[in-house]
Parts: C-alpha cells; sequence; structure tokens
C-alpha cells in the first residue's frame, strides 16, 4: 500500500505488511513549521537575529546573533496528557519531540488515535546546543 488513499483504516491492514509512514515536522528560528521555513529561506528572510532577548549578549561565550525558536516555554500539558508537574520538569526538548512527533504523525496524512495499540516507532534526527534553545 504504498499511497495513502489506499487504506481506509488501520484496521484494514494486514499486520504482516511492513509499512513505512513518512511524515516530517520541526521547528526552526523565526519559522514554527517547515512551511515557514520554506517560504523564509525562498524570500531570503535572515533568520538569525541579535535582539533574541534569552541571555546577556554582553557575555564573551553567547554569539552577539543568533537563530532562536519561538514560544519554546510553551506546552500544552494536557494534550499530551502530561501532568502540569511533569510538564514543568521537562526540557525544551522533551516537548518539543512530543509535539514534533504528533505533528509528523499528522504531515504522514494519519490520525494518530489510530496509532494506539500499534507497534508504532517514531525516529528522530537532532542536534544539541545550548545557545540555540
Amino acid at each position: 500500500m504504498d499511497d495513502k488513499e489506499t487504506c481506509r483504516s488501520w484496521n484494514d491492514i494486514d499486520s504482516s505488511e511492513e509499512i513505512v509512514i513518512s511524515g516530517i515536522a520541526g521547528r526552526f528560528p523565526c519559522s514554527d513549521n517547515m512551511n515557514e521555513l520554506k517560504e523564509k529561506l525562498f524570500n531570503k528572510i535572515d533568520l538569525v537575529r541579535s535582539n533574541h532577548n534569552r541571555w546577556q549578549t554582553e557575555h564573551i561565550d553567547i554569539p552577539r546573533r543568533m537563530g532562536t525558536i519561538n514560544n519554546i516555554e510553551k506546552f500544552d500539558a494536557d494534550f499530551f496528557e502530561v501532568s502540569f508537574e511533569q510538564a514543568n520538569i521537562f526540557s525544551p526538548e522533551v516537548r518539543m519531540l512530543l509535539e514534533h512527533s504528533y505533528e509528523a504523525i499528522i504531515d504522514a496524512g494519519i490520525n494518530p488515535k489510530q496509532l494506539q495499540g500499534k507497534n508504532t516507532a517514531v525516529i528522530i534526527g537532532t542536534s544539541y546546543n545550548e545557545t540555540q534553545i
């Protein structure tokens, strides 16, 4: 089954078949999703800012200009069925991983609720640099 429209429901899938869901999601400097990033890059918009307001830029180890991700402090704990206390101790990377995983499944054209009880994996690629968070 190589076409999303071919399968009406996950229940119609033979469990012996191999299935690949290809969806993508991400957040980037000054871009909340892949489409925003694409548009800004095509329009040659500078995504690196000097007014990031996260750290004192006078510090010698902090770059004066950097790309920062919007709204990293926001997270819908209720939506992900995570307690408020637990959500507050999650690092921004963990919160974004949950959000991006959900968005990538949606991008693949799949209703995430249909994956409950299914043998499913989320494969990610990431790089960490604390000045980028």
